[in-house]
């Protein structure tokens, strides 16, 4: 007859514990960072001397000390192996089919199991989650208070705010996968940035959490010069929705540390990896560096009017096509067009570029060849990449292109403002089309397109002194800056309230608001200097009416003339006001900074 087994195994062969004993790893294998983290250390086959998590950060990888072992007396064993302790074992375990006791759970998120990736967190405490943050952004105590409040919970469901966010800035996705426990021992500054960007329906923590961000990123980058993927892309994550949280922008600066953090990282030319066989690793590196020349060349040349600090590569097209052929998420698919998009209006913007207030004008036949060629680039994205076409960045970029060449000549198109009205007015029925929660969400490139296509609605909206018959009534019927402000006012709104996953900012409304009280004061006031005439009897927006060269006189002109020779230039006096076109080179700071406001509304 056969001995009775315990259910639980505890008598073993003496044999077969000692040669489990035998294959045990060695005490205190881990280096000092994944010790302190308590994250297991994985030995970096690729990199001798190094584990997986110190060579992804970036970091010098040192081992442990070793520590005194405490020795169990003779007693002790002798009480942990005798059998009269296996009854009092097996009355905390549950038989099969009985109910569980309702306060003890511990075992369904292995807790006491032995097997826990990340022990040091729980659900409701923060203490833990807390203090590794802390640790991952090199804050010391002084500024750790910046964090409270801030626990597993919290982070958890500022990632689930964040897919809704990533919508309008693809170039860094969550995985389905992702949890607070390994972004924080990953990717400490993401996980602040990602935190930060999703905290709009809380201000004051999104105000401290922001202080800490940029603390952290003032002790890593700048002082101690770190240079690692989490840096680069909690970066750009904070910097893509900066006009949401931020006063004082900084957004200039910030572009150039973004600019040369790729560069020094080496994703500007190819290869740039140390391990092919991560494929996330390889499409997150292309998302990043995407991301960064998406962000430098459109706020360079929308927001501020200045040259892109991240130039255009052939790496770039590489890294779009990498992720359009094998990406996971949706929005890869329309990769190469974005990129495509943003380079067309990133070189318009350096060819009709004019630097210097006494810089001669651009000769009109080379303006006319920049148009057709961007006009061309344009259309051409639109057959490739329908979707494309259907987007916010599609019709703003077009806007962005009529508004370049009304600035880079003398004298307006009337064709060219008719094109523009139409085109605002498109981007305006489009805009009220979609959900009010979208004028909440939108990253920082789409709402510095909106705000120059309403400063420009606001210049297109008045008449024209030169213009007659059906051209005079034409833009200020189509575009009416009043109605159109309050409407976009009650729109943003109207977003609801109580969606967490889907939160307004009551700050950002605040601000909307009174940035359409400017426009309206300016409309206002170029409304009323419209109606007296000049001293002069000349106006300086004398209008060549269409592109086949109709002067305003009626007249063609002849074949061996050249363009509009038949115009004289517009004469512009020493007190005259410069034209409404040149509205963005009177300010410095370019239009997210809340100094151009004042100063667009004082005229």
């Amino acid at each position: 007859m056969e001995a009775p087994q315990t259910p639980l195994g505890m008598e073993q062969d003496p044999a077969a514990m000692d040669s489990d004993k035998r294959k045990r790893q060695p005490r205190n294998s881990a280096c000092q960072a994944c010790a302190s983290l308590k994250m297991k250390c994985v030995p970096d086959v690729m990199v001798p001397g190094k584990c997986e998590r110190c060579n992804r950060m970036g970091r010098e990888c040192t081992p442990s000390i070793p520590k005194a072992r405490k020795r169990r007396s003779l007693g002790e064993e002798q009480s942990i192996s005798t059998p009269k302790e296996v009854p009092a074992v097996r009355e905390n375990v549950p038989m099969q089919g009985a109910s569980q006791p309702a306060g003890d759970r511990s075992h369904r998120f292995g807790i006491g199991e032995g097997r826990a990736p990340h022990p040091t967190f729980t659900h409701t405490g923060g203490q833990s989650c807390q203090h590794l943050l802390t640790q991952g952004l090199g804050l010391d105590d002084a500024f750790g208070s910046l964090l409270d409040d801030i626990d597993y919970n919290y982070v958890q469901n500022c990632f689930g705010v964040y897919r809704q966010l990533s919508v309008h800035f693809p170039f860094f996705c969550l995985r389905p996968d992702s949890t607070a426990a390994s972004m924080i021992a990953d990717r400490p500054l993401t996980t602040a940035a990602l935190c930060t960007v999703s905290s709009s329906a809380r201000p004051y923590i999104q105000s401290r959490l922001a202080q800490a961000f940029r603390r952290a990123i003032a002790e890593k980058a700048v002082i101690h010069g770190e240079r690692s993927s989490d840096l680069l892309q909690g970066l750009m994550v904070f910097v893509a929705w900066h006009h949401s949280y931020m006063a004082n922008q900084q957004i200039h600066q910030m572009l150039y540390l973004l600019a040369g953090m790729a560069s020094d990282l080496g994703l500007y030319r190819h290869p740039y990896r140390h391990d092919a066989l991560d494929l996330a690793a390889v499409m997150s590196q292309d998302r990043a560096f995407l991301g960064c020349y998406y962000l430098c060349s459109s706020l360079s040349s929308m927001g501020f009017d200045r040259p892109s600090p991240l130039r255009w590569t052939d790496n770039l097209r590489r890294c779009a096509e990498n992720l359009t052929m094998s990406g996971s998420f949706p929005q890869d698919a329309l990769m190469v067009g974005i990129v495509e998009l943003v380079r067309a209006v990133d070189d318009l913007q350096e060819a009709l570029r004019v630097d210097g207030k006494l810089a001669r004008p651009m000769h009109q036949a080379y303006v006319d060849m920049q148009s057709k060629a961007t006009t061309q680039r344009l259309k051409a994205l639109k057959r490739a990449y329908p979707d494309l076409a259907s987007t916010l960045g599609y019709a703003a970029a077009n806007i962005h292109f009529h508004h370049k060449l009304l600035r880079a000549s003398d004298t307006p198109d009337i064709a060219t403002l008719i094109q523009v009205a139409v085109a605002i007015k498109e981007y305006v029925d489009d805009l009220l089309g979609r959900p009010p929660i979208i004028l909440h969400q939108v990253a920082i490139v789409d709402w510095t397109n909106l705000l120059e296509i309403l400063i420009l609605m606001a210049r297109v909206s008045r008449p024209l002194p030169n213009a007659g018959g059906w051209e005079a009534g034409a833009l200020s019927s189509m575009l009416q800056p009043e109605a159109i402000l309050d409407a976009l006012c009650a729109h943003m709104a109207a977003a609801p309230k109580n969606d967490p996953l889907a939160p307004r900012s009551e700050a950002h409304l605040r601000w909307f608001r009174e940035v359409c009280n400017s426009i309206k004061q300016r409309v206002l006031q170029e409304r009323n200097s419209g109606a007296n005439p000049q001293r002069n009897g000349s106006s300086p927006y004398d209008v060549s009416l269409g592109i086949n060269g109709q002067s305003a006189q009626g007249r063609f002109r002849p074949v061996n003339e050249a363009y509009a020779s038949e115009l004289p230039p517009p004469q512009h006096s020493a007190q005259q006001a410069p034209s409404f076109f040149e509205s963005f080179d009177l300010f410095d700071g370019g239009l997210l900074d809340p100094g151009f406001w004042k100063s667009f509304a004082a005229g």
